[in-house]
């Protein structure tokens, strides 16, 4: 699983040559990452007399940035999954008729499958 990774193993994994992660991935860990840092905030405002009169909203956004975090950690590794057989149908063959035809089916069923991720990632 990619987010079980260390950070300089996530980092090795993605300068090197498979195609994954990519870029799906990545926007998936900054956005966990964005999601962390919220909570942290959450973290450093509840219990503060100064903001008493928000700290019920401030606990349920970080209920919210905590879900939304696992979330993203999950995306990262759904994308790596759903871009893998694009990867491979990059590789058909295409020298005959048959082969053109049969590569372009599965590109294109391929191609829909790897960009809803990266769609669900923009949503989260």
């Amino acid at each position: 699983m990619l987010a079980d990774l260390t950070i300089k193993d996530f980092l090795a994994e993605t300068a090197g040559s498979a195609p994954v992660p990519g870029g799906g991935s990545i926007s998936a860990l900054n956005g966990a990452i964005a999601a962390a840092l919220t909570e942290m905030v959450a973290h450093l405002t509840v219990g503060k007399k100064k903001y008493a009169d928000v700290q019920d909203d401030i606990i349920a956004l970080k209920a919210k940035a905590d879900a939304l975090q696992m979330e993203l950690l999950d995306l990262v590794q759904k994308d790596a999954e759903m871009f893998e057989p694009l990867s491979k149908a990059y590789g058909l063959p295409k020298e005959t008729e048959e082969q053109k035809a049969e590569k372009a089916r599965t590109m294109e069923a391929a191609l829909k499958d790897a960009c809803s991720v990266p769609l669900l990632i923009m949503e989260k």
